[in-house]
């Protein structure tokens, strides 16, 4: 299968999901423009000069003092030797770390659904009829402009030094959509663990409501499909779920992020 899954259980689909984020995460903590952690019991990437990817993720404090190495973060926040950002997801252990986390002055800050998507039920020709022009990133000026995309939509700030890393990696693919010759539209595709994952998939707010967030999704879960991927996964908003199960996206988890209110 030269790495490329066909069929999934639940539990493998839960896996790869997380596993996909994790996994850009990590790859992205190897640049030297961040700050990171990585051990068996926790794992960070902190930016030093933007603000994007920036979280604390992968949390195993089973059978440990759950207080005690909350405390432990809590004062790395504060002296921003950790980034003030926690994802748990379905692999996160305890499994109710999100609730322990309340207790201990974090909030629930955003909500994302982790959804996947057989490809081989995947129909591309619904999609055609856009009218946005579809375009893979391969220099530094559509990087650019991919990057500036990405930060109007999200209002972020991001290290283009970590996207030219990143686009020399055969993990990433990077996609820009242009409407009237305006770049209006993103998509990182992640090739690994075995799926493909879609990731900063925006679009610019007074070109919304036109199909072009499927459009672009459908131009990389195809090219997804032809190098052998039959499993995409996502992590979307409730605005974005609603888009994604338009494409055949189930969802199959819950992916939560908190933030230190003090």
């Amino acid at each position: 299968m030269n790495g490329k899954l066909h069929t999934r259980d639940k539990k493998s689909t839960l896996v790869a999901i997380e596993r996909n984020l994790d996994d850009f995460y990590e790859n992205c903590s190897n640049h030297p423009n961040f700050n990171s952690q990585s051990s068996d019991k926790i794992n960070w990437v902190q930016s030093k000069y933007a603000d994007w990817p920036d979280c604390i993720f992968k949390v195993n404090f089973e059978d440990l003092n759950i207080e005690a190495e909350i405390n432990q973060v809590k004062a790395l926040i504060r002296e921003n030797k950790a980034p003030n950002g926690w994802t748990v997801g379905p692999l996160t252990k305890p499994p109710n770390l999100g609730n322990i986390l309340e207790d201990y002055n974090f909030s629930n800050v955003y909500h994302q659904a982790g959804m996947a998507f057989n490809l081989e039920n995947f129909k591309y020709n619904d999609l055609e009829s856009s009218k946005l022009e579809i375009k893979t990133v391969n220099n530094e000026r559509m990087l650019m402009q991919w990057k500036n995309t990405v930060s109007l939509v999200f209002k972020i700030k991001i290290d283009l030094e970590l996207l030219k890393y990143l686009l020399l990696e055969k993990e990433s693919r990077f996609y820009l959509g242009f409407y009237n010759g305006e770049p209006v539209s993103t998509l990182l595709l992640y090739l690994s663990s075995g799926v493909a994952g879609l990731h900063a998939v925006s679009t610019l707010p007074d070109y919304r409501n036109k199909g072009f967030g499927l459009a672009i999704s459908g131009v990389a879960l195809k090219e997804a499909y032809k190098l052998g991927y039959k499993i995409s996964v996502l992590q979307a908003s409730e605005l974005g779920k609603k888009v994604y199960r338009k494409l055949g996206f189930k969802k199959h988890c819950d992916i939560f992020s908190y933030e230190l209110q003090e």
